[in-house]
């Protein structure tokens, strides 16, 4: 993927994971690391990215004395800010000590501010946050006489204020994966002009058609992830079990193409499905289709055991 990305013009790349920059490493382009670093992960890190987005001053403060010890080039860091989503960064009421305290240090050098939106919190931009985070950058840049030249604002989630002219002239950088991987944007999941939002989809084969009632019989307790099922009588149905479980994706985030086919759940290595109303008389061997969403596409893209094919 990141070879077509190359190929269609980007050259500024973000990732969470080391593993996956050592993949592409002989890619030209910038690399930024995009989860704030393990203190084991600094020499790796160091080595494969350009540049990091930081949440803790003691790790930035290693990071500096790592760079020092081995006489390397500064590091460049984004420092990020919570804005509301409580995942990382400082608050914006520490944010300019904490940038005091990194500027007097060798070795790192901060370019820019980062925040967050949607991950874990929900949290939704707006205009009012975004000015907030402008602001900041104002302070700090005046506080200690340093320009801020990269202004992260957000992820997907923040593309619609672009659309809608509401993103303020100082956020120059977005960290784009969901609307580049699903052709919309992460607010009203509209598509997004020249992209596709089935682009990505996945296909399981059916290793058993079977007609069974809809209830367990007898005794239940809690299932083999822990959780207690709940299930619904409608009687006796016609169901499809998939070779394609828990281990490999998430099934709330997977949407049968076969609009008459639901999902009922399953196990680490079986997906089961009501085909009672489907047309379609499915039979073992033949492959279900289905459109994927964020967390599924997560799921599947790191399982072993699930093939990938990219087709141009």
């Amino acid at each position: 993927m990141v070879e077509l990305y190359y190929e269609a013009g980007i050259r500024y790349f973000g990732d969470s994971r080391l593993d996956n920059f050592e993949v592409y490493k002989d890619i030209p382009g910038h690399k930024q690391l995009l989860r704030i670093p393990m203190i084991s992960e600094i020499p790796r890190m160091l080595e494969l990215c350009d540049s990091s987005l930081q949440g803790d001053i003691n790790v930035i403060k290693k990071i500096s004395e790592y760079v020092i010890s081995r006489n390397l080039k500064p590091h460049e860091i984004i420092l990020m800010v919570d804005l509301g989503d409580r995942r990382e960064g400082y608050l914006p009421e520490e944010t300019l000590q904490i940038t005091k305290q990194i500027n007097e240090l060798q070795g790192v050098k901060l370019i820019g501010l980062g925040c967050n939106f949607g991950c874990y919190g929900a949290r939704i931009p707006s205009n009012e946050l975004m000015a907030q985070f402008v602001a900041l950058q104002h302070e700090i840049e005046d506080e200690l006489k340093i320009k801020l030249s990269h202004m992260s604002g957000g992820n997907s989630l923040s593309l619609h204020m672009v659309w809608e002219n509401r993103m303020p002239k100082e956020i120059n950088f977005l960290r784009m994966g969901f609307a580049m991987i699903f052709g919309t944007e992460d607010m009203y999941r509209l598509t997004i002009d020249g992209m596709y939002r089935d682009a990505f989809y996945c296909e399981a084969e059916v290793i058993e058609v079977d007609y069974k009632s809809s209830l367990p019989v007898g005794a239940c307790g809690i299932d083999a992830f822990g959780h207690v099922p709940y299930f619904k009588d409608i009687g006796d149905i016609k169901r499809l079990i998939l070779g394609i479980g828990k281990l490999d994706t998430m099934f709330d985030a997977m949407f049968p193409r076969d609009k008459n086919l639901k999902i009922l759940g399953g196990s680490s290595d079986h997906l089961i499905i009501n085909a009672q109303d489907s047309k379609i008389t499915y039979k073992p061997g033949d492959i279900v289709a289905f459109d994927l969403d964020w967390g599924s596409l997560l799921y599947l893209f790191n399982s072993n055991y699930v093939k990938k094919e990219f087709k141009k």
